[in-house]
């Protein structure tokens, strides 16, 4: 199982995990937007997405695919809207950020947002319990949605699967490398950028990049699209 081709595989998985992309901006893009425990739950969202694709693929997505070849260009058009979605929201928060509340004895009161004032205090970019599912979702869809992930497990991993291995194990295995390693990349970068965002003592700088994400992520989805 873990022959030659399977540390060509991983090698190969490394390097497109490692290799900027859609889904990475979209990690980048929450964690300086809302944090880093909203950039680890988008996270888990793609790794999700990422699980389903490679099982999927395992019970046969591919010919699904072949049956219905018009869903591949719908997915397309669905992914590129929905980055482009996510790049306005960006670009909208970097140039018009709302005011957090912070509960006290009594009541709420309006804190600045640490894009006006300063660096935001430990723990006040908390992700509240009901916008958990919200950041998941924006994971699972930006990978589900993304016509270079479904193809990377239609085409490449099969690659990689010899007449001679039992065809399951073998799908299976090769994905969950490609999970595994998809998520520690991306997890560290959520988690390191969304603390370097929370500590920011330059307003301005978490702004800049904020908008610069959020139009990147724009540009992605008018690549899709069009």
């Amino acid at each position: 199982m873990f022959d030659a081709r399977y540390a060509a595989f991983a090698t190969l998985s490394a390097l497109l995990v490692l290799s900027p992309g859609a889904t990475l901006a979209v990690v980048v893009e929450t964690a300086l937007g809302h944090g880093r425990r909203a950039a680890l739950l988008t996270v888990v969202g793609i790794g999700l997405a990422n699980a389903t694709l490679a099982a999927s693929t395992a019970f046969g997505l591919s010919a699904l695919v072949d049956r219905w070849p018009s869903a591949l260009p719908i997915v397309r058009l669905a992914g590129g809207a929905y980055l482009a979605y996510l790049g306005a929201r960006g670009l909208w928060r970097a140039c018009f950020p709302a005011p957090q509340v912070s509960s006290t004895a009594s009541g709420t009161v309006p804190v600045a947002d640490s894009a006006t004032l300063g660096t935001v205090p430990r723990g006040a970019m908390s992700v509240a319990p009901h916008w958990s599912t919200e950041f998941a979702a924006r994971g699972l869809l930006t990978n589900l949605l993304n016509p270079p992930v479904i193809l990377f497990y239609l085409t490449v991993v099969p690659q990689f699967i010899g007449p001679q291995d039992p065809y399951l194990a073998r799908a299976l295995v090769l994905g969950a490398t490609h999970v595994a390693m998809s998520v520690v990349w991306q997890g560290s970068c959520g988690l390191a950028v969304g603390l370097a965002a929370e500590h920011m003592s330059r307003p301005a700088v978490r702004r800049t990049l904020l908008g610069i994400t959020g139009a990147v992520l724009m540009l992605l989805g008018a690549r899709l699209l069009l």
